[in-house]
């Protein structure tokens, strides 16, 4: 098995780490895995010690631990020479994925790319890719349906049918009920011979049947009749959903006339994106996706092991402070910051169980699966505590949205608090407030420290006076833009995109006259990524850290100056026992200036990531004193 993590750009050793961890804590065997521009590949296939049910583990532990992955992915074959048709062809019918696929007459989602090779029709290729996957693989699917899964109601049918007999022929021979059952049965043949199947499995069908025409004793024979058809009508619609289940979702890449196949593990083609892990989330503007926010919250933290050994982070330790954010929004990152104080998985939220592709694999198995969910799925408590964590922000939407998202999530206690205001009220009457009365709170314990053990003494000291921490994703530059601006500067940004396309249109004919057209190669600075909404490969820029200004957002309006200004103000008046450590994603370029007042405040800004938010370039900024 080899497997590829995908991940946003410039996150890739972030990821490594964090794999790392994933499979040392899942008590695993730690092979040789490399980060790449995308992500991180892990390939199994060498260690030849490890049998196919080890290897499963590798791919629900990721899947089911990880905070940073955008998609996790099954490579499936060789990487094979593709310069045409007929090498792709040949190479295509050497292949066995039917493994990968559920038993589902649906077609694949099938998505392909090319660089760099004399293969660029990528309608072409996925065509081919489709064809050979209804000649050889669709209909074996179908016939491959596991039928006992729809036992319980063939149960009732059954026992429905053999009352109706008797009803019809009181004196019908008991001892030949098996040899007749098929006289007035109007179910297909092919779901009796399942149920036989069933009865000869199961040494506890006999007693089932009684239960069932117990039940159904005082029926009258239209009433058995109408409940027969009824119960027939579930069971043919149980059977066309799972002939009709989403299909796995197939990555074709050909680089440089090699080609590579690869599956969606955990994302089906009509499926949530795995990023998603939030059920029913409600979204303000400019929101940032969970994965991002942990990638945040991982950059920034210090993560220690039980040997104290640094792993990743070293900026700060989330046990030592409290946390702030005054952009709050959905409440994205407070969730992110509480799901890691209490060590939970992502996927073991407090009120959703979220299912993955490779649950639907043909060699699944689904009692190991759960043994394992068992294994890591310990019970979490909802309370935080020694943090108390704040949220605000001026729009009573993104409050309210927080509100949701977090109680959803389970996490209602005294310590998460949100308010609607501006962050410099805030400041003053929350965050200046809390530590005050913290403090007070702290004094009038140690005065009763005769009265009360050691323990609870630490346990009060810890949750009492400890200074805040800002951790927030700053607005862009038209989260607070009025409504007359977002339309004059959605007018520039039509026009400026026109110019740009005739310019490209103009561009592209002169090289055409020129020479034949021919795929760029990937130059230094430069590198492919899979777009967060449709998964299909785009050549983008990755900036050096020195050069990531140039690529922000540099549009600008008088409130958001003042804010960044107001911003900045706010953290050079602030006393430093109070609120200690600001940490910002910032995607403006205006930003560090303005903030720092053009480098007159008594702080600046240091850059720790740089990488893309919703297509927009943004850095992760850390406020140092000077």
């Amino acid at each position: 098995m080899k497997l590829f993590i995908t991940v946003t750009p410039n996150l890739e050793k972030l990821l490594q780490n964090e794999i790392r961890e994933i499979l040392r804590t899942n008590k695993l065997k730690i092979p040789k895995f490399q980060a790449i521009e995308g992500g991180v590949e892990i390939d199994l296939t060498k260690d030849q010690g490890m049998n196919e049910q080890e290897k499963e583990k590798y791919l629900w532990s990721i899947s089911n631990c990880s905070r940073l992955a955008e998609s996790v992915r099954i490579r499936f074959g060789s990487p094979f020479p593709s310069k045409n048709f007929n090498q792709f062809n040949i190479n295509l019918e050497k292949l066995d994925y039917k493994t990968f696929f559920p038993t589902s007459s649906v077609e694949p989602q099938v998505v392909v790319s090319c660089s760099g090779s004399q293969l660029y029709h990528t309608n072409a290729i996925k065509e081919r890719f489709i064809q050979h996957f209804n000649t050889t693989t669709k209909d074996q699917l179908s016939i491959d349906i596991n039928y006992s899964k729809f036992k319980p109601i063939k149960k009732k049918l059954k026992n429905l049918k053999y009352k109706l007999r008797k009803i019809q022929n009181p004196t019908i021979d008991n001892k030949n009920n098996n040899n007749n059952k098929n006289k007035n049965n109007k179910v297909n043949d092919e779901i009796d011979d399942n149920d036989d199947d069933d009865d000869n499995n199961n040494n506890n069908d006999d007693d089932d049947d009684d239960d069932g025409l117990d039940n159904d004793n005082e029926l009258s024979e239209e009433e058995i009749i109408n409940k027969i058809n009824e119960l027939q009508i579930e069971l043919d619609q149980a059977i066309t959903n799972q002939k009709n289940i989403p299909q796995s979702k197939v990555f074709i890449r050909i680089d440089q006339n090699v080609g590579q196949f690869t599956i969606d593990a955990c994302t089906s083609g009509e499926g949530e994106l795995f990023h998603k892990r939030t059920l029913n989330k409600h979204i303000s503007e400019a929101p940032i996706r969970e994965t991002l926010a942990s990638a945040i919250i991982m950059a920034i933290t210090t993560s220690t092991r039980k040997d104290n050994s640094t792993i990743e982070g070293g900026y700060l330790d989330l046990s030592k402070t409290n946390v702030w954010d005054p952009f709050v929004g959905s409440g994205t990152l407070i969730q992110e910051v509480i799901s890691m104080l209490l060590k939970s998985k992502p996927s073991s939220c407090t009120n959703y169980k979220r299912s993955f592709q490779f649950e639907r694999f043909k060699n699944h198995s689904t009692e190991r699966y759960l043994k394992y969910l068992d294994s890591i799925n310990k019970p979490i408590s909802p309370l935080i505590k020694n943090t108390i964590l704040i949220g605000s922000d001026i729009d009573q939407k993104a409050i309210d949205s927080s509100i949701f998202n977090l109680s959803n999530q389970g996490y209602n206690h005294e310590n998460i608090k949100l308010f609607k205001g501006d962050f410099k009220s805030i400041y003053l009457n929350q965050i200046n407030n809390t530590n005050n009365n913290n403090n007070n709170n702290n004094n009038n314990n140690n005065s009763n420290n005769n009265n009360n053990n050691n323990d609870n003494d630490n346990d009060k000291n810890n949750n009492l006076f400890k200074p805040f921490t800002i951790i927030t994703n700053l607005p862009y530059g038209t989260r607070v833009l009025n409504r007359n601006q977002q339309q004059q500067q959605k007018e520039q940004q039509q026009q400026q995109q026109q110019q740009k396309e005739q310019q490209q249109q103009q561009q592209q004919q002169q090289q055409q006259q020129k020479q034949p057209l021919k795929a760029k190669k990937i130059k230094e600075g430069e590198s492919y990524y899979e777009d967060d909404n449709d998964d299909d490969f785009f050549l983008i820029k990755t900036p050096k850290k020195e050069d990531v200004n140039l690529y922000l957002n540099n549009s600008i309006s008088n409130d958001l100056k003042d804010l960044f200004k107001r911003f900045g103000d706010m953290i050079q008046e602030s006393d430093e026992s109070i609120l200690r450590d600001v940490f910002v994603l910032n995607g403006n370029s205006h930003f560090q200036s303005i903030s720092t007042n053009n480098g007159k405040h008594n702080f600046e800004w240091e850059r720790i990531l740089n990488f893309k938010n919703g297509g927009l370039s943004v850095e992760l900024l850390k406020m140092v004193k000077k």
